[in-house]
């Protein structure tokens, strides 16, 4: 991610050793990867490893538990496992190396959860797995995927790879065991979880740097905020700009990161139930929206424009020009469209949106769109749903909304699983939007199947423009900006846009 840091000092050179602390807001959770709360989270970054990892330093995927990863014909994919990537010295497998069946196994229990997305690379294009020698995993694709060695294929951040005696014994949620560069050392729920570095080496023997990794379950925002002016945590996420500049005021050792972030979103169901299956309405809803003073209000003016690929991807993402002018903010286009459409203006849509661990920014955006929708001759009603426990499984998993704000729904390291979102068949068993466009559909997949990077990057441009003329349901409104306090003796890896450690980058010098 993009990041630029106000009064940071020299690059220094990483040091070993040494604890740090970061925190979350919202609970725990079960340790299971897939699960993807807190915990699993932490788990797949620390405990947990993939084929390849994403590195932050160098903006690219490198090989991990795979030695090397070859491609003999569009369909297969040939697999050979590093042979310094062992489990950690821990049981029930102390220091075992990792087999074929082990990545194999992981895989299937990721395609077979059903409370995960963006798991569509292992249920839609993989077909099977030979496992028959297990220093080599041997991959067979239902149709080619030239993405697979990306972030949304075999980098998938959930695609870790777990020990098959821990998935045989159903133990995902209570232990965690993997080949990473950091075994479990605490956890309480209603407390912490932390992590310390493996007393056995990691297949990249000067990582990490780290000694431990604490993260203690702050869930007050006060709280979180004194904790940093402390010294209790080592880094945190502002609400927004004005709350990371408050801490300038804790000392100079204070920074502050600014990087772009990932998309919010508005969704509009629009299968043959849903309000806005007309393509009238939801052009009425594009000419309606006030972009450019959503980011004013709700980010305070620090946020940009977002094509259906987000700023993350400067190669493939649409210019602002031509993303402008499919939101022109004609209050009166609108209310057109609306009356050719025969849009009652009585219907009342239900508009829900989450609340609880974005500083507001979820009602205020709904209420901004309320605002909009109304001036065109949409009326909604506005529905607050507890984030964690009640939106997230109801709206977003089950797809039960008419209408809905949300930050991005999808991650990865390319823009394969943006464009995904748009078609058919989704990021799971179908678009969250409940729409079907055949056109999309075709050419999505033939970006998907082009090995030629620069006629895959013309077909991706070819796709955004595309899902833009069609009028997509599903809108990337803008992508914000994210500000980071953190104390200057804290280093994460540089350009993550967030407080991360996936790289193993990280380092301090507070011993």
């Amino acid at each position: 991610m993009v990041t630029s840091r106000v009064g940071s000092p020299a690059a220094k050179v990483p040091t070993r050793g040494g604890t740090l602390t970061l925190a979350h807001s919202l609970q725990l959770g079960a340790l299971n990867p897939h699960r993807g709360a807190n915990a699993g989270q932490d788990v797949a970054t620390f405990v947990y490893d993939r084929v390849l990892n994403y590195d932050a330093n160098r903006h690219q995927s490198v090989l991990v538990v795979a030695q090397s990863i070859e491609n003999p014909d569009p369909l297969t994919y040939v697999i050979k496992i590093n042979p310094n990537a062992k489990f950690q010295n821990v049981a029930p497998v102390p220091n075992r190396p990792v087999t074929a069946l082990d990545i194999a196994m992981s895989w299937q229990a990721l395609a077979a959860n059903s409370a995960v997305s963006g798991k569509w690379f292992f249920t839609d294009y993989v077909d099977r797995y030979d496992t028959s020698n297990p220093a080599t995993l041997v991959v067979k694709m239902k149709k080619p995927n030239a993405w697979a060695t990306a972030g949304a294929g075999f980098g998938n951040f959930l695609a870790v790879v777990m020990p098959k005696e821990l998935i045989d014994a159903g133990q995902l949620d209570k232990t965690a065991v993997g080949s990473g560069a950091y075994q479990l050392d605490e956890y309480d729920p209603a407390k912490l979880i932390s992590f310390k570095r493996r007393a056995d080496s990691w297949v990249f023997s000067d990582r990490p740097y780290l000694d431990k990794v604490i993260y203690r379950l702050i869930k007050e925002r006060e709280s979180l905020v004194t904790a940093l002016r402390n010294k209790e945590v080592d880094a945190v996420v502002a609400r927004d700009k004005w709350e990371a500049e408050q801490y300038g005021a804790y000392g100079p050792e204070m920074q502050i990161d600014r990087n772009i972030s990932l998309p919010a979103m508005l969704l509009m169901r629009a299968d043959g139930e849903g309000p806005f299956k007309d393509e009238r309405v939801r052009q009425a809803v594009y000419n309606a929206l006030d972009i450019a003073e959503i980011i004013a209000i709700v980010e305070r003016g620090e946020g940009t424009w977002s094509p259906p690929v987000p700023k993350l991807f400067a190669n493939y993402c649409l210019p602002d020009d031509e993303t402008k002018k499919f939101f022109p903010h004609d209050v009166k286009k609108a209310k057109e469209l609306l009356a050719a459409a025969g849009w009652d203006s009585k219907r009342e849509v239900a508009f829900k949106y989450p609340y609880g661990g974005s500083g507001g920014r979820a009602e205020l955006l709904a209420e901004l769109i309320q605002k909009y929708l109304a001036a065109a001759g949409i009326v909604t009603r506005l529905v607050p749903l507890e984030r964690a426990d009640i939106w997230q499984p109801q709206v977003t998993q089950q797809r039960d909304f008419d209408l809905t704000v949300t930050a991005a729904l999808t991650v990865g390291n390319s823009p394969d699983a943006w464009l995904r979102m748009f078609t058919t068949a989704g990021i799971g068993g179908g678009n969250l939007a409940r729409w079907s466009d055949p056109e999309v559909d075709q050419l999505v997949d033939r970006q998907m199947a082009e090995f030629d990077a620069e006629k895959q990057k013309q077909a991706v441009m070819e796709a955004q423009r595309l899902i833009l003329k069609k009028v997509a349901p599903i809108v990337n409104l803008y992508t914000p900006y994210v500000f980071t306090g953190r104390w200057g003796y804290y280093h994460p890896p540089p350009g993550t846009g967030q407080v991360t450690l996936a790289s193993h980058y990280a380092w301090t010098e507070k011993k």
